[in-house]
């Protein structure tokens, strides 16, 4: 799972923008989060996001974390 970047994600919130779908939700496993932690873009906005863990989000998507190790997945708003 090291092909799942930053940069990836960034740009399959942008397709499903494109196309007028919401997501509501982005599931992350706690290996890829760790990743994802680690480039500053994405810390500096998921840590200033909310003082509670459970409510933190990147680019206004709530973001939960599983225990899955490199799950990724978009859940959609109806």
């Amino acid at each position: 799972m090291d092909d799942l970047s930053l940069e990836i994600l960034d740009q399959t919130i942008d397709k499903y923008e494109a196309k007028g779908k919401k997501i509501k939700k982005i599931r992350v496993g706690y290996k890829l989060y760790a990743k994802f932690m680690a480039d500053q873009k994405f810390a500096d906005e998921v840590i200033n996001s909310a003082l509670d863990p459970d409510k933190r989000s990147y680019r206004g998507i709530r973001v939960k974390i599983t225990h899955d190790d490199y799950e990724l997945t978009f859940l959609m708003k109806n």
